[in-house]
Formats: C-alpha cells, structure tokens, sequence
C-alpha cells in the first residue's frame, strides 16, 4: 500500500462534534482528553444548519481516531484540507500540530508526522471558529453569503515517504502560427519538496491522454535540493481545452530514493489559451463572446457550504444546462468542484474574498489578499477551467487607494501566475469610467444595477461614456438581475430586466461577456428574508431547493448559441430545421454538435450537425424511417408529438423543442 508511493483516504466518516458556546474546550483540555459530549457527524460539515445552532457564531470542536499501522514508521503522514470555515487549530494526540487563520476556503495542510505514534490509535481533534473577525477576508460581517462554521469541505490523510512532494506546478503552454493555427504544446512542471532531500532522488515523469501514456523521460535531483523543475516537454499533436471540447491530460511524477518509491502524484491539466486583445476575449486564438451567470454555493439549507460532491453537480448541471459557460465565485472554491468545470467545460473567474469592506485597502489587505492568493493559485492553477484571478468585489472603486492597491496586487498576483487574466470586479464604474479601479485589470468587469441599486441612469449614455474611456480592454457585465426584496416585481421583472439589458449589450461589440446575477436565491447572513439556515437573499432563477422559475427558461433561450430561423417543417418525408448560429451574445462557432429526434413511440434519430460560424444559417434535414409521416407532406399525425433536441459535445441540451 505505502510502497506504491501515495496513500490517500479521505476523513469522511468517525468524526465527533461539540459546539463550544462558552469557549471552555481549551481550558478543559478537550485536545488532549477528547470530546465530553459530542454527537456523530460526517465530514463535510457544519452546525449552522442544525436545529438550535443555526445561528451560533463560535468555536465547534471535531474528534477523530487514526489508526496508525506499523508500517506508517518513517513514513510522512500529512492531513490535507480544502477548506475550513474559519480559523482552525489541529491537535495530534494532545500537542498542537498546526493553524489555519484568516482565511476560510482556501486549502491548507498540516504535516502531523513529528506527533503520529505508529502502531496503534491517535487522537485527533480539531477546533474550527467562525466567529467574525476584523483580521480575515472577509472582513466581520461584510459579505454577502452564508458565513457557515465548521469543516465545511473534504479532509484527506496523505502518507508518503519521507521524500515527498509539496507543491507541484502544471505550466502548459500552446503555440499558434500567424494564421491562429494551433501548431505544438509544451508542459513543464516545478516541484517544491517537503524538505530537503537527504540524498539524490530519481524522478520518472510520464504525461498521459485518456489514460494512455504519450511521453516519459527521467531526471535526477540533486541531494540537498528543496526546489525542481523540468525543462518543457514538447508535444506535436494535442488537443485543445475548450468550453464545448474540455479535452484534459496528467502529469505523472513519481519519486524514488534509496531503491523505494517514496511519493506519487497526478495532476490533470489542459492545454489552452485565453487572452484579452483589444475588446475582444480570444480563447485558443478565436473571438469568443460568452453568456454566463453566477451560483452562490452553500445555499441548499440541508448542507449549507458543507457540500458534498453530488450537491455540487446538481447546481453545476443546472448552470450549464442554462447554456451559460462562464461564471465567477466571489470566494474560493473547492477542487472537486473545480475539476468538474474542468471535465465539462465551465470557464471560471475565482476571486479572493474581498467584498466591499474594507472600500479602500491598504498594506494590511494586501498582505493578507496576498497569502490567499498564494494558498488558492499553489491548489488550483492546474484547473484550465479557471481563466481569472479575481482581486475584490465593489470597493470604492474611485478612490486612488483603491487603484494603487489594484494595481500592485494585479502585478502581484502576476508574479505568481502570469498566465491568467486578473481583474477586479466594480459598481462603481458608471460614475468616472476613466477613473475607476477596474481599470486595472486584464478587463474592465461591471457589476451593472442601474435601473435598481445605481438608480434611472441612461444606460446607452453609460456604455458609450465607458468605452470612449476605455478603448483597449473587453467589457464584461460581472453581474446585472434582480434584487428582491429590496427591488419589487418579482420573477416577471427579473426575466423582464434579463433580456431587456441583454439586448442593449448585445448592440456594442466592446461586451465579451455577460454573467447574469443570478442562478440561485441564495444563503447569507444579511439576508433580508427567512430566519436561522433559510435567511437568503432572494436574486435567483431557481430557488434554495434548485427548484427553477420561470426566469430560468429565459436565461437558457437568451444564453443559447443557436437560434431557430422559422418553425421546423415536415417536408421530402423528414423534418427541415433552419438554424442560426448568433453573431452578437454568445457568439462563437459552434463544432460537434448533434441533433435528436424523439418520435412518438420512443424512436430516437440522432445527426452530427454541421459546424457554424457566428452569423452563419444552415438547414438540416432530417431523415425518418420507413412507415413514418411518409404518406404525404401534410400526413403528419403519426409525428406531430416528435421532440428536438440539440446537444453540446459535452452532453448538455442546448435548445429543445416540441413538434407538431
């Protein structure tokens, strides 16, 4: 098992809880003799979707036995945390093994190897305190989501030898000609070890697609060394990430020392490129104009953050199946999420928790903006889903704090990865555009509310004031909707607000992208309605329950790449549909898309389409078997209850219709 190289197990189940409402637990010594009074839960969790502790803001304990077989001896034993809300202390068999403070979603580990006793039973107990704090992002209480406590994401024990990897950085690299063709990739990787080796390691290195090995090769690491990397690895012919083709490959890296493995990792990662030119957002060299919407995690009240993955995929295959393809999240987020944006093809903005407060940071912020970017770019810069680093949501975007602030972070963050676009998210760019803060980034990102929340500002006037001062950088609308209850009109007024202003972005070719806010009514602890694990804030097409509104129909119809030009017609014994691909928002060619037919008696006929550029139509037609609507052109009462459907490579529907 350990002589493979890697062993993992996720901490999942055998965990005690207690709540800790007077803070006693450290002064009863509750690390070192275990839990008084604790009830059994599972890891993810959190207490604020329990009866009578849905409103407690404090210290809740978590106890758990490992049993530690002799052959752990030598070994490294690390406990890996993707995220615990908020400030945490890690006991190991009564002595402190480890802190996390200040940052509630970004992961952390902790090397427990000095205090685990092979050979029989350790206790470990953790403390994890969501009580506000003026020293964290976010700051107090001055956001607007759900402020959960507790191991709210996955804990996995990692066990290794002693030489053993930390860090390990996926950096692909894609080559194109003048022409924009994709002509070679490029990985290579930079390792950081746990501590210096004792002695020379071996490294074998292997890169595979779909499980089969495509390149190997060898290299040697010098006795003493801490930090490796690699040259790249060059390779002719791969395929490229792309939202409606998230084509993936893995990097193997395996260490071996003194004739035994002593570590194994595996990282997935794609080949792509995305950059901003001009106004225009170009993904693998092609113009792209994306439609998209953002998902407050956290917000089903029987889990709260404590999602567990099937949690997760139900809110994620209700966003793409909404045609919507781009998203952000105003903290960061777990890698189980992030590796299904990866598989099916979500293109994320993650940003650093930094919302509102405090509007106008100083040195203070950054350093700690700073160690969160570094815990949330060491974990999740392999994701190609992840196009953007965000660095803060609706600051004093107008103060010149703010945009020096902006500024150095942006160099910073670039420092740390400067294959990604970073930005920063404003409200308050309608005022000077020239001016303001998100003018710092890679693109000019808008949370755009007038005719709510900005009041009954001229909304052309706006567009055209912010362009003439911005004449280089693509405009995104980072969010726009509805706002209930503070603005009525209900899910009417949503759809209303939807499409009215989406068709005002979709005049000026200056928007890349649009993220419509929002998917869900969403948990939050300002919310201004419902009490305790139901206080929300209601803004969403779907409800808590991922039950959908009416809204929900429309963010799909607005947000769908290709249109119906006329009504499908019966005609030469099969169905003729006519199909636009959009020119304006979403806007991009559209390749390996298939269309299905469902007659009456369960029969499917499925056809490729052909591909289509924006603003191309094309006419399908679609043959059906002998013996159905055959008689006559006009003879359609054997088919008149047939469904269409349009699918993404991907899988997801993309327009349904019903015939007849």
């Amino acid at each position: 098992m350990i002589n493979s190289g890697r062993y993992r197990a996720k901490l999942d189940s055998g965990w005690k809880f207690q709540h800790d409402p007077q803070n006693q637990g450290e002064r009863e010594g509750w690390h070192n003799a275990g839990l008084p009074a604790p009830v059994s839960v599972s890891v993810p969790h959190t207490w604020n979707v329990q009866e009578e502790l849905e409103e407690f803001r404090g210290a809740g304990w978590y106890e758990q036995l490992l049993e530690a077989p002799e052959e752990w001896t030598g070994r490294r034993v690390r406990l890996f945390f993707e995220g615990a809300y908020r400030d945490t202390d890690i006991w190991i068999n009564g002595t402190l093994a480890g802190s996390h403070y200040n940052s509630g979603y970004t992961p952390f580990e902790a090397d427990i190897t000095p205090y685990i006793l092979a050979g029989g039973n350790n206790r470990l107990v953790i403390r994890v305190d969501n009580r506000n704090s003026d020293t964290a992002l976010p700051v107090s209480n001055s956001f607007d989501w759900a402020d959960d406590g507790g191991l709210i994401r996955p804990v996995m024990l990692v066990v290794t030898g002693n030489t053993a990897v930390g860090q390990l950085r996926v950096e692909p690299k894609v080559s194109f000609n003048s022409d924009g063709k994709h002509t070679g990739s490029t990985v290579a990787a930079e390792m950081k070890l746990c501590e210096p080796t004792a002695a020379a390691v071996h490294a074998e290195i292997a890169v595979y697609r779909n499980e089969a090995r495509i390149w190997q090769g060898t290299e040697e690491i010098a006795a003493g060394a801490l930090t490796w990397s690699f040259a790249e690895i060059g390779l002719e012919q791969t395929d490229l990430w792309h939202f409606d083709h998230p084509h993936l490959y893995e990097l193997e890296v395996v260490l071996t020392a003194g004739g035994e493995i002593q570590d194994r990792v595996v990282r997935s990662f794609g080949f792509r490129e995305i950059v901003a030119e001009g106004h225009q957002l170009l993904l693998n060299r092609e113009p792209v104009r994306l439609m998209g919407v953002e998902w407050m995690p956290g917000s089903h009240p029987d889990v709260g953050m404590a999602e567990r993955l099937e949690d997760l995929t139900a809110m994620l295959v209700r966003l793409k199946e909404a045609n919507c393809i781009i998203t952000r999240f105003h903290w960061q987020q777990g890698n189980e999420l992030l590796d299904w944006c990866d598989r099916n093809g979500l293109l994320v903005q993650e940003e650093i928790p930094h919302w509102q407060q405090p509007a106008e940071p100083g040195k203070d912020t950054r350093l700690l903006a700073l160690s969160q970017a570094k815990e949330m770019i060491v974990s999740h810069s392999h994701h190609p889903c992840i196009f953007a680093w965000g660095m803060g949501n609706e600051l004093d975007g107008q103060s010149t704090a703010t945009n020096q602030y902006m500024e150095q972070l942006k160099q910073e963050l670039l420092q740390l990865d400067s294959t990604r676009l970073v930005n920063y998210v404003s409200n308050t760019l309608q005022l000077q555009p020239a001016s303001d803060a998100t003018g710092a980034g890679n693109m000019l990102m808008w949370n755009d509310y007038i005719g709510t929340w900005h009041g009954d500002l001229d909304e052309d006037a706006v567009i055209r004031q912010i362009i003439a001062d911005h004449p280089d950088k693509p405009l995104v609308v980072a969010e726009y909707g509805l706002c209930e209850p503070a603005f009525e009109g209900g899910d009417a007024r949503r759809t209303s607000i939807l499409r009215k202003k989406t068709a005002i972005y979709r005049r000026y070719p200056a928007f890349a992208a649009l993220i419509y806010f929002s998917l869900n009514d969403y948990r939050t602890q300002m919310g201004e309605e419902g009490e305790g694990r139901l206080r929300q804030r209601v803004h969403g097409s779907v409800d808590l329950y991922n039950r959908v509104k009416p809204s929900y129909a429309a963010l799909r119809e607005e947000s769908s790449p290709l249109v119906p030009a006329g009504e499908p017609a019966w005609k030469d014994g099969g169905l003729k549909l006519t199909l636009e691909c959009r020119n304006d928002i979403p806007s991009y060619t559209v390749r390996g898309y298939s269309l299905t037919v469902t007659l009456p008696g369960g029969e499917v006929i499925s056809q490729q389409l052909p591909d289509l550029a924006p603003g191309e139509v094309q006419t399908v037609h679609v043959e059906l078997p002998d013996g159905v609507g055959r008689a006559s052109e006009t003879d359609e009462g054997s088919i008149r209850a047939a469904g269409l459907s349009i699918l993404r490579p991907t899988g997801f529907s993309v327009l349904e219709l019903e015939l007849g």
